[in-house]
């Protein structure tokens, strides 16, 4: 059955998710992928100029799968509770999709190509956005610490859940990485509470 063009788009990236997850970015070419589908290497570069394009075309969709994640919660809940949801939610993906971990979270893909590291760029501001803005509601109504600014925060958060991942990269995947990043981010989000600090006084 011949695919359509979207059809055959969503086969080259999840094939190539898969030579990721098995070889790493580095064994990912247009050769592979090529063997892998069945089809000529000509027809994988009438829907992609590159394998650089499909990286930047698996890290849309990333963005694409968590745009229901920002959305405003169908049910009140605060600031920390939609922080607790929103790396939740990410850790759950990561953990049903190791290769878009090896994307995302990968600077050797994309540190000698500028349009790809301007998609990975794009995509982390996002998340540093969206987190800034939680933290900072949070900081407003006097549930979250504001000893130190929201962006500092959300980098905190962000920097802890980056090296969570690439120690479970690295391991081989030998954690339950959303089961040890639930506790760990229980861990922050406590230290974040406006109950336990007081603000630091210099001088």
């Amino acid at each position: 059955m011949k695919l359509s063009s979207r059809e055959r788009q969503r086969q080259i990236m999840e094939v190539s998710l898969g030579i990721i997850k098995d070889g790493g970015i580095q064994s990912l070419t247009i050769k592979t992928i090529s063997a892998k589908i069945g089809i000529s290497e000509q027809a994988i570069y009438r829907h992609y100029e590159s394998k650089h394009h499909i990286l930047i075309s698996i890290i849309d969709y990333f963005e694409e799968c968590f745009k229901e994640v920002f959305k405003k919660p169908e049910r009140p809940v605060t600031p920390l509770q939609q922080i607790k949801l929103m790396t939740s939610a990410h850790l759950q993906y990561f953990a049903g999709h190791p290769a878009v971990a090896a994307v995302i979270f990968s600077e050797e893909i994309f540190q000698n190509h500028s349009e790809l590291a301007a998609a990975v760029r794009k995509s982390l501001d996002k998340r540093v956005e969206n987190l800034t803005t939680l933290i900072d509601k949070g900081q407003k109504n006097g549930e979250i610490n504001n000893a130190i600014s929201a962006e500092n925060l959300a980098l905190v958060l962000l920097g802890t859940m980056r090296l969570l991942i690439t120690r479970w990269r690295l391991s081989g995947f030998a954690f339950d990485v959303e089961e040890k990043g639930k506790i760990i981010v229980a861990d922050v989000l406590t230290l974040l509470h406006q109950q336990n600090h007081t603000k630091l006084k210099t001088g």
